[in-house]
């Protein structure tokens, strides 16, 4: 990569390789307008079919002798509020699922540390280019694909790649694997590093990352039809063809017997337009999307109405992506104490919340275990004395020196029994 490992690059060498790769950010697809998206939505071939079948009506209003007659009128009026209401119930649903390359940019830090000239910088994350030496420690998102050749007790979580919610420990000493992605010297864009820190070469940044290439594939994805959406289409074209035919058979039988022009054309519209199931559209679009709401409520986001369908007709769903269809969380379900089972599936803090807003409180489930137990209570000490925790605030020379300064101030002060001014307090806070 033409970088020094104690050095790194310096800012010009830096500076020339951004002009040349660019930046360190996943590259933003041209999104469709939502308008057009709205349109889309509204002029679909069965939609297109009852707005032609609503303009007929109003044809038929307008040519018809009878002018009291309102029936056409009426028809054709709520032919096209029900197509209306329909689209904007399917544009709804389906936008709400254009945040997807949204939730990809949020992998990216907005700092990472950086051996620039040979200093320890933080840059933006932006400004990372291939071959800078990356410093990443606990706590921090991993700002680029590195290869890491120094690690103190490091892991990392790679879930967002893989769907494994197991930490991976990284040892910059073991023999290199035939893939990359099997490494134990190598941390990508997107994960975390959940202990201990490391330092490694940036080999690959933005869309060329592995994430970025995830990003690619979920944006450029083909939409294949669903079997209810083929479905539907071949009944529309059946409808279709058996209105037009019916139309223009009775058409023709009012010529041959001598009806009026303007009442033989009414006569074959109203027949075309009651052939047309007009409330196909509406039932089918309200109770997928009643359907994908319900779901909403299971925390399952439906992309494409037509694919609550193709779901509902699902069986058995198998997989084992732990942190990829789950939210990759892991609580307490069970406790064992005082030579018993206690279910712990509800939390105390989520208890006293719902017990204030709930009605009927003898209807909120209650814990299966008392705060006031003194099993419980030792269950929970021993618990808390084997946790360990890592503080990442690592002061400069200057802050600490700062800092020192402060608290040698409030000591010497509280000695002499003097009380703090205001803008001392504003400091120590």
């Amino acid at each position: 990569m033409g970088t020094n490992i104690q050095k790194g690059l310096t800012n010009t060498e830096a500076a020339d390789i951004a002009k040349k790769v660019g930046e360190n950010a996943l590259t933003k697809k041209d999104a469709v307008p939502w308008y057009i998206l709205f349109i889309k939505e509204m002029t679909g071939f069965f939609s297109i079919l009852l707005w032609v079948g609503s303009a007929l009506c109003f044809i038929g209003y307008i040519i018809q002798v009878d002018k009291e007659d309102k029936s056409n009128l009426y028809l054709g009026i709520v032919l096209a509020v029900v197509t209306f209401v329909t689209g904007v119930f399917s544009y709804m649903q389906s936008s709400k699922s254009a945040e997807m390359m949204a939730q990809f940019e949020n992998f990216i830090p907005p700092v990472a540390t950086v051996v620039r000239d040979g200093q320890a910088v933080e840059v933006s994350a932006k400004t990372i280019v291939p071959g800078d030496i990356v410093n990443v420690k606990f706590g921090e998102n991993i700002p680029c694909d590195i290869v890491l050749f120094k690690a103190n007790e490091m892991k990392v979580n790679n879930a967002s790649l893989t769907g494994e919610s197991e930490d991976i420990q990284i040892d910059p000493d073991l023999e290199a694997t035939p893939s990359i992605f099997e490494s134990k010297n190598a941390a990508f864009f997107g994960t975390q590093c959940t202990a201990g820190s490391g330092s490694g070469i940036c080999i690959r940044i933005g869309d060329a990352t592995v994430i970025g290439q995830i990003a690619n594939l979920a944006s450029s994805a083909e939409s294949v039809e669903t079997p209810l959406a083929i479905e539907i289409h071949r009944f529309i074209y059946i409808i279709s063809g058996v209105a037009a035919s019916l139309g223009i058979t009775f058409f023709i039988f009012g010529a041959f017997n001598d009806y009026e022009l303007i009442t033989n054309i009414v006569f074959a519209i109203g027949i075309i337009v009651a052939n047309v199931p007009e409330g196909l559209l509406a039932t089918v679009t309200v109770s997928l999307a009643l359907t994908a709401q319900r779901m909403a409520g299971k925390f399952v986001l439906v992309k494409n109405l037509e694919s609550v369908e193709t779901l509902g007709s699902t069986s058995c769903i198998c997989s084992d992506k732990t942190g990829t269809l789950t939210q990759n969380r892991m609580t307490v379900s069970h406790m064992f104490f005082d030579r018993k089972t206690i279910d712990a599936s509800i939390n105390q803090q989520s208890f006293n919340r719902d017990f204030e807003k709930a009605e009927k409180k003898d209807q909120v489930t209650r814990p299966g275990y008392s705060l006031e137990d003194h099993g419980f209570q030792a269950l929970v000490q021993s618990i808390v004395l084997g946790t360990y925790t890592e503080f990442s605030y690592a002061p400069s020379d200057e802050e600490a020196k700062m800092l020192y300064a402060r608290l040698k101030k409030v000591a010497v002060s509280s000695l002499e029994g003097k009380e703090l001014d205001e803008t001392d307090l504003i400091e120590m806070k």
